[in-house]
């Protein structure tokens, strides 16, 4: 019986495929993000509009309309809805091909562009 040595730098195959790996993870995080953009975008949304509005309804109940924590629940109801509205709903319309709504005149862009 023959002993052989192996030298694990030169005979290990992990790091020195040259095999379609990179591509085969590009496009593992394609279908992720393509899940996640798909079913995660809108399930987002619809909870949080729901959520949002289950809020203020009931902080407008009479018996919650004086409490410093009713104004807070509300007003943080409202804002979380804005950005909903401002900030998802652009990125998922875009992402699925119907609307691209993108701003770049805004005047300091130019400003910040250069550096």
């Amino acid at each position: 019986m023959e002993n052989k040595t192996v030298d694990p730098t030169t005979e290990c195959s992990v790091g020195n495929s040259t095999t379609a790996e990179p591509e085969v993870a590009v496009a593992v995080t394609e279908d992720v993000t393509t899940l996640l953009w798909a079913v995660g975008g809108p399930t987002l949304f619809v909870v949080g509009l729901v959520g949002n509005t289950l809020i203020l309804v009931t902080m407008s109940r009479r018996r919650m309309r004086g409490t410093s924590t009713c104004v807070y629940l509300c007003a943080m109801a409202v804002l979380d809805l804005m950005v909903l509205v401002a900030g998802l709903t652009p990125n998922w319309l875009d992402w699925a091909g119907y609307v691209t709504i993108k701003v770049s005149s805004l005047p300091s862009s130019s400003y910040f562009n250069k550096y």
